[in-house]
């Protein structure tokens, strides 16, 4: 039957790499392949890159997802399943700091805002599958595409806040975790990238009032940059055993 091939330990070599990693490498691990994940799922929504529309046309959005109704389950799923690994490895770095200062508040404060902000976002994707699922299954009659619409404009309207809490409490918890890195290119990149996040929040907010996403996505680019190299900057801080639980 072919068993003599099997070795009895393989299943649990992963489970035993991640094992010997430190909560905070875990929780970067956790972190990178979350975003990886909800970074597909999002370019695999209809309306972003198949069949484009601007982020203020609903009805667009909403005439896409409908067109193309198994990405759009697809997509959502993807999206709040690596939104999920995320908010998984910000828990880790929270319980690994524990400092009982002010970095520790700002750290385990900020880290804590960005997961339920996380979690609001992942949630809210289910408004994408119920709002195909009026479209396709006639759901209030002659009134099913306005409904979808107003769905898809309340998830809008949450995002457009969400988003900016998220980047402003990663820029706050990165403030505070300066100290628990050693001064050097770790540090200088931390307070750059945190800068950055709180600088972006408030981008964002701006960007809520203009009528075109050009905006919108161009910070949102320029952001990704900046904290894919934060990630990769504490990735190796960590790895490197350069990261403290606490300042003292």
């Amino acid at each position: 039957m072919g068993t003599g091939s099997y070795e009895p330990g393989r299943r649990n070599r992963g489970y035993g790499m991640l094992s010997s990693l430190t909560a905070l490498q875990r929780g970067g691990v956790y972190i990178l392949f979350g975003g990886v994940v909800s970074a597909v799922g999002r370019a695999l929504k209809p309306g972003v890159l198949i069949d484009s529309v601007d982020w203020n046309n609903v009805d667009g959005i909403v005439q896409a997802m409908a067109d193309n109704e198994v990405l759009t389950h697809t997509s959502a799923v993807l999206y709040a399943f690596g939104l999920m690994f995320v908010l998984t490895g910000l828990n880790s770095v929270r319980n690994f700091v524990t400092d009982q200062g002010l970095v520790g508040d700002m750290v385990r404060g900020g880290t804590l805002l960005g997961m339920l902000s996380l979690l609001v976002v992942g949630v809210i994707e289910g408004f994408d599958h119920m709002a195909v699922r009026v479209l396709d299954d006639g759901i209030g009659g002659s009134s099913s595409m306005d409904i979808a619409v107003s769905m898809q404009s309340a998830k809008l309207g949450i995002i457009l806040i969400a988003w900016p809490v998220l980047y402003a409490s990663i820029g706050v918890a990165g403030l505070g975790g300066i100290r628990l890195l050693p001064e050097g290119i770790h540090r200088a990149i931390q307070g750059i990238a945190s800068l950055v996040m709180l600088a972006t929040a408030l981008l964002l907010l701006m960007a809520a009032a203009i009528d075109s996403n050009g905006f919108w996505n161009a910070v949102s680019l320029i952001t990704a940059i900046v904290l894919a190299l934060w990630i990769i900057a504490l990735s190796h801080a960590s790895y490197s055993d350069k990261v403290s639980a606490s300042t003292s």
